[in-house]
């Protein structure tokens, strides 16, 4: 289950990204990363998280105090 997910740092800050919204480049470039980088985070997020969207995955990381 997501609760038994430990997001590393960065991940944290990618789903942090996808709450504040915006795009995946508007986000890459808050955190220094390229485009490519971020949506690699994000696929690992999702995959970790066992989520296939974008608010998917706040919901879960936020309900299970992740973020």
């Amino acid at each position: 289950s997501a609760a038994d997910v430990a997001l590393t740092p960065r991940e944290v800050d990618v789903v942090r990204e996808l709450a504040a919204g915006g795009t995946n480049r508007e986000a890459a470039a808050r955190l220094f990363v390229s485009e490519t980088t971020f949506k690699t985070h994000l696929k690992r997020v999702y995959e970790k998280l066992g989520v296939s969207d974008r608010a998917a995955a706040v919901r879960v990381a936020y309900e299970n105090g992740l973020i």
